[in-house]
C-alpha cells in the first residue's frame, strides 16, 4: 500500500485502535525491499556460517591449532549466527509501539543500534577467523607482514562497506519516517 493510502486510512480511522496485524498488513512489511534485502542477506550468511562451522575442523586442520583458537573460532562464528537471528527478529517485527509514529521511532532506534552491533560483530568475527588461519605460523617473517597488512586492509574495507550499507538502509527508513510525518 502506498504511503498516501496509509495516511488516509490512518486519518479516517479516528479513535479506532489498530492491532499489530492490521499495521503489519498496512505497511506491507514482508514486501518492503530494504527489509527483504536484509532478510535475504541474513539467511545466506547464516547458511554459509553454519556450513563453515560444520567443516572447519576437517577442512582447515582444526586439530593442528590450539584448543584456544578452536574455541575462539567457534565463539566468533556462533556470535555471528546469533547476530543474524537477532537481525532477522528485528526486521520481522517493525511494529513496536502504541501508534505508527512511535513504532517507526522505535524501529529506527533499533536499526541504528543493530547496525553498530552488526558492524562490530562482523569485524570481530572476521578478525578471529583470520587469526585462526594465521595461528599455525611458527614465526612472523617479512612475507607475513604483508599478509597481516592485507588482513588489516580487508577489515578496513569491510568496516567502510558495512557502514555504507547500513547508512543507506537507515537513510531509506528515515526518509520513509519523515515522509510519513509530512516533513
Amino acid at each position: 500500500m502506498e504511503l498516501e493510502a496509509i495516511k488516509s486510512d490512518y486519518s479516517e480511522a479516528g479513535n479506532k485502535k489498530f492491532t499489530k496485524e492490521n499495521l503489519l498488513q498496512m505497511i506491507g512489511v514482508n514486501n518492503h525491499p530494504v527489509l527483504k534485502g536484509i532478510r535475504i542477506q541474513l539467511i545466506w550468511e547464516s547458511v554459509a556460517y553454519t556450513i563453515f562451522l560444520a567443516v572447519y575442523y576437517n577442512f582447515f586442520d582444526g586439530h593442528l591449532r590450539s584448543v584456544l583458537w578452536n574455541a575462539i573460532l567457534v565463539f566468533a562464528v556462533v556470535s555471528l549466527l546469533v547476530h543474524n537471528m537477532l537481525g532477522y527478529q528485528i526486521t520481522n517485527n517493525p511494529v513496536n509501539g502504541q501508534n505508527i509514529k512511535l513504532s517507526l521511532q522505535n524501529y529506527l532506534k533499533r536499526m541504528r543500534k543493530y547496525s553498530f552491533i552488526s558492524i562490530a560483530l562482523r569485524v570481530f568475527g572476521i578478525a578471529m577467523i583470520l587469526g585462526y588461519f594465521m595461528s599455525t605460523i611458527p614465526s612472523i617473517e617479512n612475507r607475513h607482514y604483508w599478509s597481516i597488512g592485507g588482513f588489516i586492509l580487508i577489515l578496513i574495507v569491510q568496516i567502510y562497506a558495512l557502514r555504507k550499507v547500513w547508512s543507506d538502509r537507515i537513510h531509506k527508513i528515515s526518509m520513509a519516517y519523515n515522509q510519513f510525518l509530512g516533513n
